[in-house]
């Protein structure tokens, strides 16, 4: 049973663990099926409780126009501490069909973006180019990374990626100049989106060999490129990666999204080779999100710990996939009492502290691949989180 299959039935599940623990898998999947999405937006807007966990974690994937119109209807009805969750979701609307709704959804939207989807839409190669320059400029001067800036620079570089205004002979130029500098420009980082989007194989090694550079921008660029090659060769180059300090929180992630028997078997393997109980949690995490039975043994025997070092909610995603996998255990029960426990002590703190402070605080929990609340864009774990 592939793991699209095995995630199925459990899309939509009336136990909160195990539907944060799927939509924490499907997070980084590239092939999730469009109907999946439109079904949970219409579960996020049924169940108030689900709302904030379904928004954040279906932000990769594709918003059709079933989905514009559910995001449409109930945009108005939301509150309005939440309201901008659904709202980041309309980034992700390819830019004409998001010109289709112009009407309904302006208001969401400021003019310079409205314009910057007419360019998209009906500029010529100039143009885009032009404005490419311009906000790559923009990143390049600013004092901090700009996560708007940087959104609209990714969607003229699709632009230009789809109408096929840029040659692999091009990216090869820009590839070898990048790898000269010390530090990876912008334009660097949006070239390996582009790689990305273009599904250039052979870029795989290099890839590979900027995971252990230093700069979380460009290191979710990579990760989600390689990730979408879905293929072994990149489980084979990047399995080194998860033997070193700096790179295993993003090679494990990719290893964790790309489903084939060797990615299990890999990670396996380097959780018997990892010392360190923070690296072990990280690889049964990634292991879970498999769901695959041929890691079964090494899950258990990691569950027989004393301690867990805390990087990861390891009785939630552990709970999770025995549950999706229909195993029993003699310790679900405990696991699933104990990750229900962390979770109604954290609402618990979180009302606390909005009790005793002058201005709101969002009472909802910072798992460890949620968007980092400081605004960088980058996933919790691999920001304020580490």
């Amino acid at each position: 049973m592939i793991f699209l299959e095995k995630i199925k039935p459990h899309l939509i599940s009336n136990d909160p663990l195990i539907q944060e623990t799927v939509l924490h898998a499907l997070h980084d999947f590239p092939n999730v099926p469009e109907e999946w999405t439109n079904e949970l937006l219409k579960e996020a807007f049924r169940e108030e409780e689900k709302l904030s966990s379904i928004l954040i974690y279906i932000e990769n994937q594709t918003i059709n126009e079933e989905a514009i119109n559910i995001l449409i209807e109930n945009i108005p009805r939301m509150d309005q501490s939440r309201v901008h969750l659904a709202i980041n979701l309309l980034d992700h609307i390819d830019p004409k069909l998001a010109l289709r709704y112009k009407e309904p959804l302006e208001k969401y939207k400021s003019k310079d973006i409205w314009s910057l989807y007419e360019l998209i839409a009906n500029g010529t190669e100039e143009e885009v180019y032009t404005k490419y320059g311009e906000t790559l400029n923009a990143l390049e001067r600013a004092k901090s990374h700009q996560h708007d800036v940087y959104l609209k620079a990714k969607k003229l570089a699709a632009c230009i990626v789809k109408n096929g205004w840029v040659t692999e002979k091009e990216i090869e130029l820009l590839v070898e100049d990048e790898l000269r500098k010390k530090w990876i420009s912008y334009n660097g980082t949006l070239t390996i989106y582009m790689i990305g989007l273009l599904g250039l194989d052979k870029y795989i090694p290099i890839l590979v060999s900027l995971l252990d550079r230093d700069d979380d921008i460009m290191l979710e660029e990579v990760s989600v490129a390689l990730i979408g090659f879905q293929s072994d060769e990149v489980v084979k180059a990047v399995e080194p990666y998860l033997k070193k300090e700096d790179s295993i929180i993003y090679a494990s992630s990719v290893i964790e999204s790309i489903k084939t028997d060797l990615a299990v078997k890999v990670l396996k393997d380097s959780y018997r080779r990892a010392k360190e109980l923070e690296d072990k949690d990280l690889l049964i995490e990634a292991l879970c999100h498999q769901l695959s039975e041929e890691a079964l043994p090494v899950i258990s025997e990691h569950m027989n710990n004393e301690y867990f070092s805390g990087m990861v909610e390891i009785e939630q995603v552990v709970y999770s996939y025995y549950s999706i996998l229909g195993l029993n255990h003699p310790e679900l029960a405990w696991w699933k009492q104990i990750a229900l426990e962390r979770e109604m002590g954290f609402r618990d703190d979180s009302e606390q502290r909005e009790v005793g402070a002058n201005t709101p605080v969002q009472s909802e929990k910072i798992g460890r691949n949620d968007p980092c609340p400081c605004g960088s864009g980058k996933k919790y774990k691999k920001c304020c989180g580490k």
